[in-house]
């Protein structure tokens, strides 16, 4: 059973893994624009930001469903990452396609799975960094009560 600080810290999880998300898709999103389309292409419309929101919702969903703490091997960590991404992308394939943000060629998927690619590399590696702070700032207390002791 997990207890509930447990079930706080994978909600505080999910919820900041999707506001990375969303973040960095506004960002990179518009970024891309701003250097590939000419002219006034810059709005957003709501549904385009709906479209985003879920993505983000997705994306901390996906990782509160995938977040186990402990008795995780390399191999298991390995094919939780592989099928996040694979859920994710699909998530992202088919908001694209929905809501018309690619054209069915192949330049146009290419352009959206290297913006992809790239928010999903950056998000990772932002938890990766919050997580061995967090480690980080563990040991050091535990390292400051065995010398208190």
């Amino acid at each position: 059973m997990i207890s509930s600080d447990d079930k706080k810290e994978m909600i505080s999880v999910m919820i900041n893994i999707c506001t990375r998300v969303v973040t960095l898709i506004f960002v990179v999103v518009t970024i891309f624009r701003k250097c590939f389309e000419a002219g006034d292409a810059m709005l957003w419309s709501l549904k385009d930001i709906w479209g985003v929101i879920i993505i983000g919702m997705v994306s901390g969903l996906g990782f509160g469903i995938f977040y186990i703490k402990k008795n995780m091997s390399n191999k298991q960590l390995i094919i939780f990452k592989i099928l996040y991404f694979i859920i994710i992308n699909s998530v992202l394939c088919f908001i694209g396609l929905k809501f018309n943000w690619f054209k069915k060629d192949f330049s146009s998927i290419a352009l959206m799975e290297v913006m992809f690619i790239l928010v999903f590399f950056v998000v990772t590696v932002l938890v990766y960094l919050l997580d061995f702070n967090e480690a980080k700032k563990i040991n050091e207390k535990l390292k400051a009560r065995r010398e208190i002791k």
